[in-house]
């Protein structure tokens, strides 16, 4: 009888466990569990490592097996349409069906070879899936589909890092898929998405294949005092305290972003201080920006010096509303807000800088406090 893994350390920074080691979000499972038992797909926004991934694989953990196959889908690393094909193929084998339906789809997909084998760390078994034919791509996808939607259940398929598929070589890439996706009654989805002015032009404009296909729902911070409870609980399991000021502190100065915060928490636990103040916190944030000093040395050399300017004030500042505003300009010596308008479109694009609806913040908070020393 297999037994549940008890990791060392209860704050995770990598992957899901099970709904002990996750903290709150019971508004938003609740929403995506409620859209796709109603037969809606959605749309999962927010910025990267805040968390939607593990909000998926939590959803997924919670529900009844008996209720819906659950297939998630990283296409993060997919560089064309046969990359989505057969990565989207190992997830349905892997976790859609039981062991007769699996060889039934395997004789279903003729376009796909799969090979088995042991993962040579874990043991656990694996399925590989390579497209025979790059001819057979579009076949393949529509019986991908199709035995999806002949499953004695409802599948929920949740397909993270949407936006990749922009970024194909192949053209209607959008068209192909949702000339599927928009006929299927037993398949729902969640496109999940970091790049959110991606996103949004991809389910917001009337020009596009998924326009309103999909309700949207913008992932933001832990609340403070549900997140201050889930530290508390798994640091007194450790004979630790840590005051609420001290947590405000943390949470404030990483702008309530989930990974950092669990990144900072890991270390924290890891020292097992028995009272943790802001003074311990400033001292764990600081090895872990020495740590990383030789790689944001790095991401300084591969931008221009006046988007480096720009960058290091946006991190001063915290967040920038207006960064055309003379009195922004004139604080850090910045040139013409013309200059500072392309320095910021590219920094964005970059992803060093995340536009949140017209405020600009640094992408990874680390980098940012390092920077703004």
């Amino acid at each position: 009888m297999s037994t549940k893994r008890v990791p060392k350390n209860p704050f995770l920074i990598a992957g899901y466990e099970s709904p002990s080691y996750f903290c709150d979000r019971e508004k938003e499972t609740k929403a995506l569990h409620s859209a796709l038992q109603n037969e809606r797909d959605v749309v999962l926004l927010s910025a990267r490592r805040m968390g939607k991934t593990g909000l998926i694989h939590h959803l997924f953990a919670t529900i009844p097996a008996s209720e819906a196959y659950c297939i998630y889908v990283d296409i993060y690393r997919t560089e064309c349409l046969k990359d989505f094909i057969e990565c989207f193929g190992r997830a349905i084998i892997g976790q859609c069906g039981t062991p007769s339906a699996r060889e039934k789809v395997m004789q279903i997909l003729h376009s796909l070879r799969f090979s088995f084998s042991t993962d040579m760390i874990t043991g656990q078994p694996e399925i590989g899936v390579t497209l025979v034919n790059q001819q057979d791509e579009i076949v393949s996808l529509s019986q991908i589909f199709s035995y999806m939607e002949q499953a004695d259940k409802p599948v929920y398929v949740a397909i993270d890092e949407f936006q990749r598929i922009l970024d194909y070589p192949e053209k209607n890439i959008e068209e192909t898929l949702r000339s599927y996706i928009q006929h299927l009654r037993n398949v729902f989805f969640i496109y999940s998405g970091s790049q959110k002015h991606m996103m949004i032009e991809m389910f917001s404009s009337a020009k596009r294949a998924f326009y309103q296909s999909a309700q949207n729902m913008h992932l933001g911070a832990i609340e403070e005092d549900a997140y201050y409870t889930f530290c508390c609980s798994h640091l007194q399991n450790h004979q630790q305290n840590m005051s609420q000021e001290a947590f405000h502190f943390l949470y404030e100065i990483l702008s309530a972003h989930t990974w950092y915060i669990q990144s900072v928490m890991n270390r924290l636990y890891m020292l097992g201080s028995p009272q943790i103040t802001i003074e311990t916190i400033q001292q764990v944030i600081c090895d872990l920006l020495e740590e990383n000093q030789f790689a944001y040395q790095n991401y300084c050399t591969l931008l221009a010096p006046n988007q480096l300017r720009v960058l290091r004030a946006i991190a001063k500042e915290g967040h920038v509303k207006e960064p055309n505003k003379q009195g922004f300009l004139v604080k850090y010596s910045l040139s013409a807000p013309s200059t500072v308008r392309s320095a910021i479109k590219v920094l964005v694009e970059k992803e060093f800088v995340q536009d949140n609806n017209g405020e600009y913040s640094i992408y990874d908070r680390f980098f940012g406090i390092w920077l703004a020393q």
